[in-house]
């Protein structure tokens, strides 16, 4: 069981750097294959034709699922799929995420990651809504001795 938490993100909308605080739980299916579900919000602008778009208004799901394919020990490939739609007319499918990443190992078993995310499809205004986020992973079985003794 991995958990990973991003603490820093710059998206390409807001083009400024920010805290956040987006936890995620995985597991290993097997060799190169994680699944897991993260606190990520998966949101949308509010489009009304004839108005100017209200930028990242539209809460879409609280949540993700997501899928990570490890091409080796710390480059990975990333598929992010909202877990529900709470907006009549925005369908999970169009809400799909697909990115990289690259993972700094280091010492005491927390490991270091980047990664960038982008839209599959462009949103109506024709973004692809890229995000960048920099955060921590640990194995949670590997140090739950480290953490609770």
């Amino acid at each position: 069981v991995i958990i990973n938490t991003d603490l820093i993100q710059r998206t390409d909308s807001k083009k400024i750097i920010e805290t956040s605080f987006d936890l995620s739980i995985s597991s290993f299916i097997n060799n190169n294959i994680v699944i897991g579900l993260t606190s990520k919000a998966a949101i949308a602008d509010y489009i009304q034709e004839g108005f100017n778009p209200i930028q990242d208004s539209l809460l879409i799901s609280h949540y993700h699922l997501f899928s990570r394919y490890y091409y080796n020990k710390r480059s990975f490939f990333e598929l992010k799929v909202p877990a529900s739609s709470e907006v009549n007319g925005i369908f999970i499918f169009e809400r799909v995420r697909v990115g990289g990443g690259y993972v700094f190992l280091s010492k005491d078993k927390f490991d270091f990651e980047i990664s960038y995310d982008v839209l599959l499809s462009q949103n109506i205004n024709g973004w692809n809504k890229g995000n960048l986020s920099i955060g921590i992973s640990t194995d949670a079985f590997e140090n739950f001795l480290l953490l609770f003794f």
